[in-house]
């Protein structure tokens, strides 16, 4: 096995040259690849580690966006005061991942590049439109949408040489409001079972440009049409029915023979519910 430890990007790149094959690996955390490994035997050809990589630990401001770092904590974008400002979705979402030690160790790269359907990080920065930033073998960035980065199909579309340096969101307007309300057996501790992230701005009451995103549907999360039941509309708990209605049928449509879709179609109720309590929060801060 070799294993190298890159400390700038250029290093980067030139570990990416060596990585061919499926006995290849980028490690970070290790939060997903060593549990997925634990108590088989288990050999590499090459581990390429990102934790001694300054540039991918950053969060910083420029151009309009917030720039995060593919080797930051979940507990680090979590706490960091820019992203509790701007996108308090993302911090909900990497506070809700695993437990505090995992929060610790784990990377927000490695949550969305393992493409997990389940994963709770891709769909709150879908909805955010968030892009994001990969290094190729021949120190060359280039730059995807996240509907991009994870194909249809819950794969992670990167070529061989190419690895995730950050993810890049665009500030949001002084009206935005976004959230994240994920539904599992216990709370902080477990695998979405179902999730639902928005995106709006809140003018004079009413909501425009509304975004949703449902996870832990189908192979990958997806922007919801539901949101046309929210958009134009007061933000008020009096449109729950309305809007439970809307993703409920989106979800029968999405996944018609899951064995999991008649519970998620109903457990989305309980979600629009808490999603529209948070919403009503945040807005009462702003006034």
């Amino acid at each position: 096995m070799k294993f190298l430890q890159p400390t700038t990007l250029p290093e980067l790149a030139q570990c990416l040259a060596e990585k061919s094959g499926p006995d290849c690996y980028l490690v970070a955390g290790c939060t997903d690849f060593l549990p997925q490994r634990n108590g088989t035997f288990w050999d590499a050809r090459l581990l390429i580690s990102l934790v001694n990589l300054p540039p991918l630990q950053e969060i910083s401001m420029g151009d309009g966006a917030l720039s995060i770092g593919a080797a930051c904590t979940h507990s680090q974008v979590e706490d960091h005061p820019l992203v509790r400002q701007y996108f308090p979705a993302l911090a909900s979402a990497c506070g809700k991942v695993g437990s505090k030690q995992v929060r610790n160790r784990g990377t927000v790269g490695g949550s969305v590049g393992s493409a997990s359907p389940a994963g709770d990080l891709y769909p709150v920065l879908l909805v955010l439109g968030a892009q994001s930033v990969v290094l190729n073998s021949k120190n060359a960035l280039r730059r995807l949408t996240m509907e991009e980065l994870i194909s249809p199909q819950g794969t992670l579309a990167l070529k061989e040489d190419e690895a995730i340096a950050a993810f890049e969101l665009p500030l949001p307007g002084p009206n935005n409001l976004n959230a994240f309300v994920k539904l599992g057996e216990q709370a902080h501790m477990t695998t979405s079972k179902i999730s639902l992230s928005a995106s709006l701005a809140l003018q004079e009451g009413r909501m425009n440009q509304v975004r949703l995103t449902l996870g832990a549907v189908a192979r990958r999360a997806f922007l919801a049409h539901s949101a046309a039941a929210l958009e134009g509309q007061h933000l008020s708990r009096a449109l729950l029915p309305a809007l439970f209605q809307s993703l409920s049928a989106e979800i029968e449509a999405a996944i018609p023979a899951c064995p999991s879709m008649p519970y998620k179609r109903q457990a989305v109720k309980g979600l629009a519910d808490d999603l529209l309590s948070v919403l009503l929060a945040q807005a009462q801060t702003r006034t």
